[in-house]
């Protein structure tokens, strides 16, 4: 069976990583997208009994799974909802919500009285990014919640740097200006308003003046960072295995995979393994995408996968074997002419967790 083994020692080693990096700021990791595809409940376990007492996550489905699975952890619910089932789901589950909107407030504190219970919050500023939040011309706005909707708890309040992707410190600095700005407002009316965060997992690393109370840690804990050289030392959390299911002959001067881009040199012995790209295996298209350089950016790196088949490699029985054309849907054809290799043996890929089908099994080593 095809199984995302998720290395847990170095999820650890690379929160302890970000923790040295960021100094005195307190540690936030977030969970988003089930934890980058490598499970949220199991890494909050994972995090709780390290000390770890605060989560994040974007979803309120998230938010929920991850509170009833650990008594005792708070969850961050970083995206705002500002309807009353929604809100209700977050009074019920005593989940910290975003707010981001005076409406929303007002929303969230009348569920809360009619439940007789007062719900956390942490403000959302909207300092650049553009999604949501308080603007700074509404930060008025965000007085009157704090000061007048008498079942909301300020417990903090954040913002989301953009920039720091492309590494645009001046921008950076912009909104850090801005987020100093409404704070301020906020401390001229009276309003405590808990621990401020404001750095994801690459500002915060990248500019230590950006390192408030609290930082956010996200993909830094799989062990992956886009856009930047890792000078730190994180480690790599994901490996993608499957067994042999068939080994064959075929001929030198054989063609293997569709559209013919690998043709043997040689007699060559092929392992089939039943796992490919419906698995998560070769995600550079979707990895480009995701950190923003668009379709170009994403277009060169198909380029350069198709250039370097030769190099793609794997491991079988701990050794490593090159594999074959391209990857299919759902499988993949490795060289193993020069390994002793039968069905049932195990093969492993590096992979992206985040990009591994939710239907593959996860299992924690």
């Amino acid at each position: 069976m095809t199984t995302l083994m998720v290395q847990t020692d170095r999820v650890l080693h690379n929160l302890h990583t970000f923790q040295k990096a960021v100094g005195r700021a307190a540690v936030i990791p977030v969970l988003s997208g089930n934890a980058y595809g490598a499970g949220d409940t199991q890494m909050a376990k994972l995090l709780f009994a390290e000390g770890i007492r605060l989560v994040a996550v974007s979803r309120l489905e998230e938010a929920v799974r991850v509170k009833n699975a650990i008594a005792g952890l708070d969850v961050l619910l970083l995206t705002p909802y500002s309807t009353e089932a929604a809100a209700e789901e977050i009074v019920r589950h005593d989940i910290v919500a975003t707010v981001g909107s005076y409406d929303s407030a007002v929303v969230l504190s009348g569920i809360a009285g009619k439940a007789g219970k007062k719900v956390r919050i942490h403000f959302k500023f909207d300092t650049g990014n553009g999604r949501f939040g308080f603007l700074p011309e509404e930060v008025s706005k965000a007085v009157q919640a704090a000061k007048y909707l008498d079942n909301l708890v300020l417990t903090g309040v954040y913002a989301h740097i953009s920039g720091s992707e492309c590494k645009k410190e001046k921008q950076v600095r912009r909104q850090y200006e801005t987020l100093k700005e409404m704070l301020t407002a906020l401390r001229r009316e009276g309003i405590s308003y808990g621990v401020v965060h404001a750095a994801g997992t690459l500002p915060a690393l990248l500019y230590p003046w950006l390192r408030l109370d609290a930082v956010r840690c996200g993909s830094a804990l799989m062990g992956r960072l886009s856009g930047v050289k890792d000078r730190w030392g994180f480690k790599k959390v994901g490996r993608l295995c499957s067994e042999v299911c068939d080994v064959r002959w075929v001929p030198a001067g054989y063609h293997v995979g569709y559209g013919r881009t690998y043709r043997t040199k040689r007699p060559t012995k092929i392992a089939l393994v039943p796992a490919g790209l419906a698995d998560g295996l070769t995600a550079e298209n979707a990895r480009t995408l995701l950190t923003g350089r668009g379709f170009f950016s994403a277009l060169r790196a198909a380029i350069r996968r198709v250039s370097r088949q030769k190099r793609l490699t794997c491991d079988v029985k701990g050794r490593p074997a090159r594999i074959l054309g391209y990857v299919d849907y759902e499988s993949t054809m490795v060289d193993v002419t020069k390994v002793e290799c039968a069905p049932g043996d195990i093969v492993s890929f590096d992979t992206v967790p985040s990009s591994v089908d939710g239907s593959v099994r996860r299992s924690y080593v």
